[in-house]
């Protein structure tokens, strides 16, 4: 009988810890379905306004220096300059030190 009491009792306290977890996902889902129903300010269907044939430049990094905000501490890129030419693909890999 005693067996059977803790067995219910650990059941129970799981669950109680399931539930905490299942209520974070619920809302951590409707965020991201509050986000994906979330109307466009650019309505691709509209054939108002300038409409440019065709675009072409470079791009140019100059030292550029970066980190996210809630890791400040950890750089991921130092002094990064990098130039890409109209119409060139650049594919960039970092590699750790």
């Amino acid at each position: 009988m005693f067996f059977v009491l803790v067995l219910g009792a650990e059941g129970i306290s799981r669950s109680s810890a399931i539930g905490a977890d299942s209520n974070k996902v619920n809302d951590a889902a409707t965020s991201v379905f509050e986000i994906l129903d979330c109307k466009s300010k650019i309505d691709y269907s509209n054939e108002e306004g300038v409409t440019i044939a065709s675009v072409r430049g470079d791009i140019d990094f100059q030292n550029v220096c970066f980190s996210y905000p809630l890791r400040p501490s950890i750089q991921i890129f130092k002094d990064l300059s990098l130039s890409v030419p109209s119409g060139k693909v650049v594919v960039f890999i970092r590699t750790k030190k």
